[in-house]
């Protein structure tokens, strides 16, 4: 169920998923992160220091060593999430920890688990690529239909080896905080918002326009 909002630029953009996580979050909330360059967590979040989720945790990771130079770990402590973490004492959970694709997806899976007993609440922060993907579900990926909360896979993109929560792992959130930006993803928007596209497995994103789930897509993009 997704509710577009129109800002003006970027930075508008990111004013407003302030306000909307600062609405959607408390300290009974689960906050799932993605990673990329579309949002800017310095704004969004680190800066204002009034959202102070139970616990926060990555969406999906490019695999590899933990913090490496192209993981979303590494980007999200370069924006401060780290000692934002720590300084507000707020649980964390890293998906990277020096273990193979397989059982680096099991263990977060275990732990992803976990966290969805705990925390009935459940937030996401998430972005569309042009492909229209999202997360690290690509198109026709085993993330996009598995009964699996966390899969480990092999896809066509120049970071090939993903780990990532799955279709089934969103579809247990209880709202998303979606953002896209920039002229190159207009066409990706307008087949999103397009009735007659529904297919999940070509599409991902797609999955927040046909789930009940409150879904608040901020862009900047004139259709």
């Amino acid at each position: 169920m997704i509710k577009l909002v129109k800002v003006a630029t970027k930075d508008a953009g990111q004013v407003k998923a302030h306000e909307f996580l600062k609405k959607l979050i408390d300290p009974k909330t689960l906050l799932l992160l993605s990673g990329g360059t579309t949002p800017d967590y310095q704004k969004i979040i680190v800066k204002p220091g009034d959202i102070i989720p139970g616990a926060l945790a990555i969406v999906d990771e490019r695999y590899g060593s933990p913090f490496h130079e192209n993981s979303n770990e590494l980007l999200l402590k370069k924006a401060g999430i780290k000692n934002w973490a720590d300084e507000y004492c707020i649980e964390t959970h890293k998906l990277l920890k020096g273990k193979k694709p397989t059982q680096t997806a099991a263990d977060y899976e275990r732990e992803i688990t976990d966290l969805f007993k705990r925390f009935k609440k459940r937030v996401g922060v998430m972005g569309i690529g042009g492909n229209i993907h999202t997360a690290g579900i690509f198109p026709y990926s085993e993330a996009g239909k598995s009964a699996d909360l966390v899969v480990s896979e092999v896809i066509e993109d120049k970071y090939p080896q993903r780990v990532t929560l799955t279709l089934k792992a969103l579809g247990k959130c209880s709202a998303f905080v979606i953002m896209m930006f920039g002229k190159d993803k207009k066409e990706a928007l307008e087949l999103l918002l397009d009735k007659d596209q529904n297919d999940m497995q070509k599409y991902p994103a797609i999955f927040y326009r046909k789930s009940k789930i409150p879904a608040y897509l901020i862009t900047d993009i004139k259709l």
